[in-house]
């Protein structure tokens, strides 16, 4: 029997799924601050035949848990959130997804900081998973980048920008169809992803959070066609002439 057959057997184990189905349950109730689930969950690790992603998932899963379960009344207010639209275990397990997405503990800090924002309704579940889901799907060099330039206005094309453009996170500016040179500038997405989750600990920067108005800005880009200055017409003919 080959490696696929024998991995195609055991995944079509009636048993196997099962045991990893209850797993997963217990991994969602124990994110819901049920503790027998947690030790149930742990348990499972702990007799499993664990690989070196599972390890990694654990040792994440663990981080965001007690960051935010070091308050009992979290796990109240954790339950009351994740029950808002009637899909608590399914809002549950999106989370766990996303801490499972999170490759780097920069990263899981972000999702803990969306979480404290969310249950002290800064911002709204539906805002909290795309915060969560952004932040998990985009490169951590980018989020950086946005973290240490987010009061700049506009910025010339580089790969920095492509990422964020994919992510949503910065849009074309000003679109310059005489000398190509176009710019870009942050999205109001960008800016409630740093105060509500990248930079949300950063007390210089927001050293008052508060619930946000809820508006979504559109972007306003500069159609507008630029021409040359006098100067720069002067320039370009002694740029010719050689003068």
């Amino acid at each position: 029997m080959t490696f696929i057959e024998k991995a195609r057997r055991i995944a079509n184990d009636t048993r196997f799924k099962e045991k990893i189905g209850d797993a997963l349950e217990d991994a969602a109730n124990a994110f819901l601050g049920n503790p027998v689930s947690a030790a149930k969950f742990i348990k499972f690790l702990l007799e499993s035949p664990i690989m070196i992603r599972e390890r990694l998932f654990w040792n994440k899963f663990s981080m965001f848990l007690e960051e935010i379960y070091s308050d009992e009344n979290n796990k109240v207010k954790m339950i009351a959130k994740f029950s808002e639209d009637s899909h608590r275990e399914e809002n549950a397990e999106r989370i766990i997804a996303c801490i499972d997405k999170a490759e780097t503990k920069q990263k899981v800090n972000f999702l803990i900081n969306a979480t404290r924002c969310l249950l002290a309704d800064f911002i709204t579940l539906q805002e909290y998973f795309r915060i969560c889901n952004i932040v998990t799907s985009t490169l951590y060099e980018d989020l950086d980048f946005l973290r240490k330039n987010i009061s700049t206005e506009k910025f010339d094309y580089s790969y920095y920008i492509q990422g964020l453009l994919n992510s949503g996170l910065m849009y074309q500016s000003v679109i310059d169809s005489n000398t190509g040179n176009h710019k870009y500038s942050f999205t109001a997405l960008a800016k409630l992803i740093d105060e509500y989750a990248i930079s949300y600990d950063n007390v210089d920067r927001y050293p008052n959070p508060k619930c946000r108005k809820r508006e979504v800005i559109s972007p306003q880009v500069d159609l507008r066609p630029h021409t040359a200055s006098d100067e720069d017409v002067q320039q370009m003919l002694n740029d010719i002439f050689d003068k």
